[in-house]
C-alpha cells in the first residue's frame, strides 16, 4: 500500500498493490462533500492507473483487474457513499 503517491498527473490518495501478479489492484480516492463518481472521475482524469501499468515497452507488472474506488463523506449528513469501478488501460 502507498499513500499520497505520485501517479499519472497528480497524487493518488491510496494505491493497494496486489501481492500476486494476477490479483486485483485498488486505487482509492477520498472526497469530502463531493460524490464517489467525482472521485472516480479524478482517478481517470489524472491517469492514476499509469502507476500500475509499468514502463513503456515492458510487460505489465500486474495482470489482475485494476479497481477504482471513490468514497465520499458528507459533513452535513455524516454519511459515506462508495462506488467501485473496473478501470481499463
Amino acid at each position: 500500500m502507498e499513500r499520497e503517491d505520485k501517479a499519472g498527473e497528480g497524487y493518488v490518495d491510496f494505491i493497494f498493490y496486489p501481492e500476486r501478479k494476477g490479483a486485483d489492484a485498488l486505487i482509492l480516492e477520498l472526497k469530502i462533500d463531493s460524490t464517489p463518481e467525482e472521485a472516480i472521475q479524478q482517478i481517470k482524469d489524472k491517469k492514476y492507473v499509469l502507476r500500475l501499468a509499468g514502463k513503456m515497452g515492458e510487460a505489465p507488472k500486474y495482470t489482475g483487474r485494476i479497481l477504482a474506488a471513490g468514497i465520499s463523506y458528507s459533513r452535513k449528513t455524516k454519511e459515506h457513499s462508495c462506488r467501485i469501478e473496473e478501470l481499463f488501460y
